[in-house]
This record gives structure tokens, sequence and C-alpha cells, in this order.
């Protein structure tokens, strides 16, 4: 069984859904201390200028866990995050293929007015999985024990749920010994992914990559999951020496 590990993020970008479809269990990882100006309360989407932040504003303490996260809902100006939000989608996706196909689906969730951050993230993330056609089982880390470094705490999770692979992003080399998995009899495999080109909006400025997933919803529609597929180059082993 190989299972990944991954933050409850906002609309993540299309490499961590191939790495999800390619697993057999996501966990996760919403007991992982909040990163400022990362991607769990924003992500981004193109414009006729280029990219631009959807962020999701928040009340928190430092530190703190995703998990315990709220959202900030004071309107500004009258206007809650939340309508700036469909504004913002309807104003640069309102023209695109497959926007009125599935902007109900994320009108829906955005009125639900969910308080808490990782909640939040994981309604859009189950609702995408829908419209990709993904059967995901997911976990959350917090309701397991954990040990007490990050690479000791994925082999421990691997060992609970009977897992002999773990999948991870290219950045784990950044932080995971790697050694320890060997040691450990799981294997250690790393999401190889290229990311492909399909037709945006406002193509004049050219194709940006690494958008929100749902750039690639609106403008491919039922065709999604089959252009993720397409950036994958298989697994990659990294050596132990690393």
């Amino acid at each position: 069984m190989i299972i990944t590990i991954h933050q409850p993020n906002f609309l993540p970008w299309l490499g961590f859904f191939n790495k999800v479809r390619s697993s057999d269990l996501l966990i996760i990882g919403d007991h992982i201390q909040f990163e400022r100006r990362g991607f769990q309360n924003r992500n981004r989407i193109k414009t006729d200028q280029g990219s631009k932040w959807l962020t999701i504003p928040i009340i928190r303490e430092y530190p703190q866990a995703i998990n315990k996260v709220k959202i900030h809902e004071e309107p500004r100006n009258g206007l809650t995050w939340r309508d700036l939000h469909l504004r913002t989608l309807r104003t640069y996706y309102g023209k695109a293929p497959y926007y009125e196909k599935y902007i109900g689906i994320f009108e829906n969730i955005y009125m639900e007015k969910i308080n808490l951050l990782a909640e939040n993230n994981l309604k859009f993330l189950s609702a995408i999985f829908d419209i990709l056609g993904l059967d995901i089982k997911m976990k959350k880390a917090s309701e397991m024990t954990t040990a007490n470094t990050r690479t000791e705490e994925i082999i421990e999770i691997c060992k609970t749920l009977g897992a002999d692979s773990y999948l991870s992003g290219m950045g784990g080399l950044r932080y995971m010994e790697c050694g320890l998995f060997e040691k450990n009899g799981i294997k250690l495999l790393f999401n190889n992914y290229s990311h492909p080109v399909y037709n945006q909006q406002f193509m004049k400025i050219g194709f940006l990559p690494n958008l929100s997933i749902i750039d690639l919803i609106f403008n491919a529609g039922p065709d999604s999951l089959e252009i993720i597929k397409s950036g994958f180059k298989g697994f990659e082993m990294t050596p132990i020496s690393q």
C-alpha cells in the first residue's frame, strides 16, 4: 500500500492531485504548523495581467496547527472574502469553457461559511475529487499518534496503517532523513511530475504553470484528470545516501 501525506492546502496545484491519485491513502497533515505566506490559506489564479492570489483571511496565534486556525469573517466595504473570491472568479473565468458547469459547486461551499481553515479546505478538496472522478480515501494525521521528528512521524504512520511505500513530493528532500525509510522496510518514492500545458484564458500573455486546480477545471472540464495524468513521469527513488 502506498500512502502520501499532505497538509490541507487551499485549492492546490495539479501536482498535488497527481500525487494523491497515485496513492492508496491520503493522510491529511492537519496537525502541521500553519505556514505564513504558504499555500494553506491562498493560491494563485490567472488574470489578463498575470497571476493573482486568492487569499482566505485568518485569525491565528503563533505557533498554531492548521486545524486550529480560524477564518476571519468580518466584511470589508460591505463584502466578505467569500464575495470577493466569487467576484474575482467570475471576472477572470466567466468566459472559460466550463465556468458555468462548475461554478455552482464552488459557490455552495463558499456559502457554507465553514469557520475553520482546514475544514474549509477539505470541503473544497472533496468537491474537486468528485469533479475529477477520484475515489480518495483520507485520514487526518491529528487523529493518530505521532512521533517526534517529521521523518519518524511519517514512518510511524506508515507502520500503523500497514503501508510498505511512502510517496513524497520532491520538496520532501529538504527535510526527510531518507535512510530511515530503508531501515524501517518502507520504500520511499518521489512524485516525478512535469507540469502539463493546456489551454488557459488570456493566452496572449503565455501559459502560466503551477496555478490552482480551479484554473484547469474551468478551462478543461471533463478532460482535467487526463491532463493531470499527462504530467506524471513515474516514481523516482532517491538514493539512500541522500
